[in-house]
């Protein structure tokens, strides 16, 4: 799906709560990684949100602070049909 990515964010041990990372991980049907995912959340020509997961964090890390990259497919390891709430204070990550 090619996507406008709106932000970046991280799913990891070390951004997240042992419990938040287990259920966000469970939720995308991932493994717990020692590094972690990094999300690129942004959405498709229709306004749909998206987010695309991808287990190389510093890729991810380097596109916060690029624009207009096409993200190679094979750095994708899933893809959700809306924007994961990595907030602290939520209640869950799929609030």
């Amino acid at each position: 799906m090619p996507m406008t990515i709106r932000f970046v964010r991280f799913a990891t041990p070390r951004t997240m709560t042992a419990d938040a990372y287990r259920e966000f991980c469970w939720g995308v049907s991932l493994p717990e990684t020692p590094t972690g995912y990094g999300l690129l959340c942004g959405h498709d020509d229709a306004g749909q949100l998206g987010t695309a997961v991808l287990d190389d964090v510093e890729y991810a890390r380097l596109l916060t602070h690029s624009g207009g990259v096409e993200v190679p497919t094979e750095k994708v390891v899933a893809v959700l049909d809306d924007w994961p709430n990595l907030h602290a204070e939520a209640t869950s990550v799929w609030d």
